[in-house]
């Protein structure tokens, strides 16, 4: 596995099937996925936690907006990877992982990396790091917040 290119974590206090089920659940509750640079996420091909299954998003980075392609590549008990399908070309993949830590805590890591040098390249241009990375920050922190509440 190629090292983590731009990464964020967060301590969750739900118990690690707790945060695999909000996971789960967003097959039949798409809008907890939605929030401020972020509008959310529509299947058009199977359903959350199907490897093969397909997914758009629409994401708002400074002076720029992008309707972006992924496919779930792997799922287990602990993390969803996905890839980057459109824009093609630039190898680009992901995971969400959780970590137990104690039965009613969690560590929820999202990582970015990439298998291109072209994606390495563009992941390690400072202005899209820095873009990469609030966003991603802001997705953790969304979903550490919504799976508090809802889990809760």
């Amino acid at each position: 596995m190629a090292p983590a290119i731009i990464g964020t974590e967060s301590l969750v206090n739900v118990s690690a099937s707790q945060a695999r089920g909000w996971f789960l659940s967003l097959k039949d509750y798409p809008e907890r996925y939605r929030f401020g640079t972020h509008e959310g996420f529509v299947f058009v091909r199977g359903d959350f936690g199907e490897v093969g299954s397909r997914f758009k998003t629409r994401e708002k980075f400074p002076l720029l907006k992008l309707e972006l392609l992924f496919e779930l590549i792997e799922v287990d008990e602990t993390s969803f990877c996905f890839r980057l399908i459109r824009p093609a070309g630039l190898g680009i993949w992901g995971a969400f992982a959780v970590e137990k830590l104690s039965p009613e805590s969690v560590l929820l890591r999202l990582e970015i990396r990439s298998t291109s040098r072209l994606g390495r390249l563009a992941l390690g241009f400072y202005p899209v790091t820095t873009a990469i990375r609030g966003q991603i920050t802001g997705e953790v922190n969304h979903i550490k917040a919504s799976m508090e509440t809802v889990m809760d």
